[in-house]
């Protein structure tokens, strides 16, 4: 009879505790797995959800930056039209300017002369433009041209100065600003389109050589003929003496502009200024702290005029 070994009992032993490992191990994770599943499906839910909020934040930023071509388009068309508008009425132009900006005219009556070289070098070297009345001079045409190449306004003063001539009629002062006119546009090319009287249009002494109503007669026919003249609101007071001192010009100029939206100032470029060419520097930096922006008169601008 063969003899048979008992099975170990360790062995037994190792696969009783395997066989519950397992069962205990299925049944932990048979209880766990519904949980787990849930909590996966929360997951999907959440990423789906993330996807849409995505799709419809790209959605949304499509449609904003559509929006954005809209309103840059319309704000482009409203500019254009303004600009037409301005164009068409320059007087609105000039008005809407003025709400937001201060200008300051610098004007120059009596040139051409050597002041007036000096007073283009320094508007040359701080890049600003200034308006010049002149007179008719001899040998002074290399000004005259320098003045338009240079981008200012060439401007009618008068052809001689003259006021025992000049106001005798209106045909004696249309005779003396046409004969200057015509020299300038053949000298430059342009034709002036704007001017200031000699004296202002407010003159006292075209009474004693032309009578009281000469200048409203002048006034009339200057505008018949196209021409836009403008006067001052701010004095420099470089005219009160043969050499001003340069600290009365510079007060003078700085005290009349506070106040003003459009300043147009009266200097003088003829041959004795040259304390107008010096109160220049400190002119310009007090009305840059007052806030004025510079600029040239045109015959677009809105006019000050003492006499209408």
């Amino acid at each position: 009879m063969a003899y048979r070994k008992k099975p170990r009992v360790g062995a037994t032993l190792v696969f009783l505790f395997l066989s519950i490992f397992f069962v205990c191990t299925t049944g932990v994770l048979a209880f766990k797995m519904p949980n787990k599943v849930q909590e996966l499906s929360g997951v999907k839910k959440e990423l789906a959800e993330i996807e849409a909020s995505k799709v419809s934040m790209q959605a949304d930023l499509e449609d904003y930056s559509g929006r954005i071509e809209q309103i840059k388009e319309q704000v482009g068309q409203v500019k254009l039209d303004l600009e037409e508008a301005q164009k068409k009425n320059p007087e609105l132009a000039n008005s809407l300017a003025g709400a937001t900006e201060k200008y300051a005219y610098l004007t120059f009556d009596d040139g051409p002369s050597d002041n007036t070289v000096k007073i283009l070098d320094f508007l040359k070297a701080n890049h600003l433009k200034a308006t010049f009345f002149v007179l008719g001079k001899e040998n002074q045409d290399d000004i005259y041209k320098r003045i338009v190449d240079e981008g200012h306004t060439l401007a009618i003063h008068s052809n001689t100065h003259q006021y025992n001539q000049i106001y005798t009629s209106v045909d004696s002062f249309m005779q003396d600003i046409n004969a200057l006119s015509n020299h300038l546009e053949s000298v430059t090319g342009v034709k002036p389109d704007v001017m200031r009287f000699p004296g202002g249009s407010n003159n006292t002494i075209s009474i004693k050589h032309g009578g009281k109503d000469l200048m409203d007669q002048i006034i009339a026919k200057v505008k018949e003929e196209g021409l836009v003249y403008f006067d001052w609101n701010v004095d420099s007071m470089d005219a009160s003496a043969n050499k001003q001192d340069k600290n009365v010009i510079v007060n003078s100029v700085l005290n009349g502009a506070e106040g003003q939206k459009h300043a147009i100032i009266l200097m003088h470029d003829a041959a004795p200024k040259t304390t107008t060419v010096e109160a220049l520097p400190e002119i310009v930096e007090g009305l840059r702290k007052q806030g004025f922006t510079f600029e040239k008169l045109t015959s677009e601008t809105v006019p000050v005029q003492f006499k209408k």
